[in-house]
Formats: C-alpha cells, structure tokens, sequence
C-alpha cells in the first residue's frame, strides 16, 4: 500500500509538472516575440533611410509579402488623380536612385515674366504635397526652379537668378499652406545654368522647343537627412550659439 501511494503521489507531481509546461512554452514564445519586436524597432530607429526601405523590403519578402516601394506607389496615386486633376498628364516623372523627380513646364504653373502660381494650379499642388506626406514618411522635398538663357529685366526680377528662386519659393509656399512641414523644405534658383536641352544650336540660333523645355520647375523628393538643419540658432541680440560662434572668420582689417 505504502508503495502504492508513493507511485501515486510521483504520477501526482509529474502530472503538475506537466500541467506547468505549456504556460513555460507560452510566456518563452511571448518573451521572443517581444524580443524580436524591439530589435525591429531599434533597427528601424537607428538605420539610414535607405537602410530602412531595405529593412523593409527585406522583412516583405521573409514573409511572402510584396514590397512596393514609397516612390512607385506614389507614381500609381499621382496618375490615378488624373481624371480629377488634367495637370497631372502634363508632369514628368523620374526616379533616380535616391528619390523621385516631378517636373512641371514652367507655362503651365506660370504666366510668362510672373512667378505667382495660377489659380488652378494651387489645388494641384496641394493633392501632390499629401500624396508625398501619405506615401514617403518624413520626406524632404528640394524645388528648383530653371529658366532658359533668354534674359529678363524687370523691377522685380532684375535677372532670371530672382525669377527661377521665386518660382521655386512660390511652389514651396503653397506646399506649406497645404500643411507640409516648412523645415523639410528648399526652394532653390538655378536660373539657365542647368538645362536639360541645349538652348542653341551649333550655330547659337535659339531652339525654341529647347527653351521651353528649360524652363520648368523640377519637385524632388527624397528620404529624410539630406538636409541638413543649423545646429544653433542665431539669438535676437546678435549673438551666436557655441557652435556659430566657433565657426566665425575672424573679421579682416
């Protein structure tokens, strides 16, 4: 009898034993789980952002899914918005290999010698700036304004260096008022330094097509880190933070 209650009392304590494993099985599943959440999340925190498309590209396929990339869907949401915006046929699309170029003929944005977007144009600008915000996370956007080598001279735009930066702000400023972040913007003029067609021919007549491909204003949009934010700014007094302050030249005599 004393052997068989031993036996007993031993298949007892197995059978706790056995109850205790499946909850080890799930709190040690649960632990790696959370282990490789947290690892995800540090790698997604601490990579580049091209580093961080990769990532993502990378966990897509482990898991049978498909990636898409930021700046292909865009380019499927721009030309679905066709039908409600006409501009939209009239853009250039590229994309090189750190971003995505959107170019516009400066006629359609602009009426001629003038840098204020047309009315038509703004509703435009606003879909395009949260097509970007919704498709490419924290994306920095360069807008460069061109012109051809026809000189200008006027009150306000004494050389086509003031009218490309001014078409470039006008497009940067619409894109504010439309909500995007001001300090993930540039606007920048390259007047006629950077064609893309030549303005003449061997001869120096002037192409006409050439020119007006020239002139246009070129929306890049890029992942986040390129530009590069001041590290102090300078106090209403005058006076400059450390690092202003261990960057300026000494005055010259």
């Amino acid at each position: 009898m004393a052997t068989d209650k031993g036996h007993n009392n031993l298949l007892h304590e197995h059978e706790e034993e056995g109850d205790e494993e499946p909850w080890l099985i799930s709190y040690a599943d649960m632990m790696t789980l959370l282990f490789g959440f947290f690892v995800l999340m540090y790698v997604f925190a601490s990579a580049k952002s091209g580093d961080a498309e990769k990532v993502r590209e990378g966990l897509a396929k482990s898991f049978g899914g498909t990636y898409v990339p930021p700046y292909e869907e865009l380019a499927e949401q721009l030309a679905q918005q066709a039908e409600d915006h006409p501009l939209v046929n009239l853009i250039d699309l590229q994309q090189p290999k750190d971003g995505m170029e959107i170019t516009f003929r400066s006629n359609l944005l602009f009426d001629s010698g003038s840098a204020d977007l047309r009315p038509d144009v703004k509703k435009t600008m606003g879909m395009i700036a949260k097509l970007i915000s919704k498709n490419v996370n924290d994306a920095e956007i360069f807008v460069s304004g061109h012109t051809d080598d026809a000189p200008i001279s006027t009150s306000r735009f004494p050389s086509n260096w003031e009218l490309s930066t001014s078409r470039a702000a006008s497009v940067v400023r619409e894109f504010i008022e439309s909500g995007y972040d001001p300090k993930m913007m540039v606007a920048v003029g390259y007047a006629e330094t950077r064609p893309a067609y030549p303005n003449r021919d061997d001869k120096g007549i002037p192409l006409k097509e050439n020119r007006e491909k020239n002139r246009r204003v070129v929306i890049k949009v890029v992942a986040p880190g390129l530009i590069k934010q001041p590290d102090k700014v300078q106090k209403p007094d005058g006076q400059m933070g450390a690092a202003g302050a261990a960057n300026k030249e000494p005055a010259q005599n």
